[in-house]
């Protein structure tokens, strides 16, 4: 992972990596969508309301979703998991020319812990976390991978046959995590 890549200014193919639609991001589809709810906002009031809006539309319900499932897929279920949620954000984003991507992070406030995917905007001249299932404080997520949604970051991906998981614990010892404040911007490192 390079740690340039979290804090670094945009160029100009990296916008257009982020701001097309993707395979589990198709904003072109859900533009008219994110120009009727969100017209008018830009930057942090943006985020903070694609941000409300998504967790506001969606279950949380482990395992109602496939791994094939996209934004579109999502919305129309109105229930998923952080994978979901976090495609459903960065495709509204890109609906409106926003830079985002999906980031799959280590979330230690995750109980039980687990893996966690968020969106990650590019506005004000840097990139901010957004996790619309508000599940682990942003400010104690770590970076795992960054893509264009979560067929650039899977946590596992194989080539030649099935796999079966039986049994996946993942763990950390923590004193104590801070709180999330919704109304700040938070910045992975």
């Amino acid at each position: 992972m390079d740690a340039a890549l979290a804090t670094a200014e945009i160029d100009e193919l990296d916008e257009l990596r982020y701001i097309r639609p993707s395979r589990y991001c198709e904003s072109d589809t859900l533009g008219p969508t994110a120009r009727n709810q969100f017209r008018g906002l830009t930057g942090r009031d943006l985020l903070a309301a694609v941000s409300s809006w998504v967790g506001s539309q969606l279950f949380y319900v482990p395992g109602s979703s496939a791994p094939t499932d996209g934004a579109v897929a999502t919305m129309l279920a109105r229930q998923g998991v952080c994978r979901d949620y976090a495609h459903l954000v960065v495709a509204l984003l890109r609906a409106l020319d926003v830079p985002a991507r999906l980031v799959s992070v280590y979330a230690p406030g995750l109980y039980p812990m687990d893996f966690h995917a968020v969106a990650e905007a590019f506005v004000d001249g840097d990139w901010h976390v957004v996790d619309a299932t508000t599940l682990a404080p942003r400010q104690s997520l770590m970076r795992i991978a960054t893509g264009r949604d979560a067929s650039d970051t899977a946590f596992l991906s194989t080539r030649g046959g099935a796999v079966s998981i039986h049994k996946m614990e993942v763990g950390a010892v923590v004193d104590e995590l801070p709180r999330d404040d919704v109304n700040l911007m938070v910045k992975l490192a």
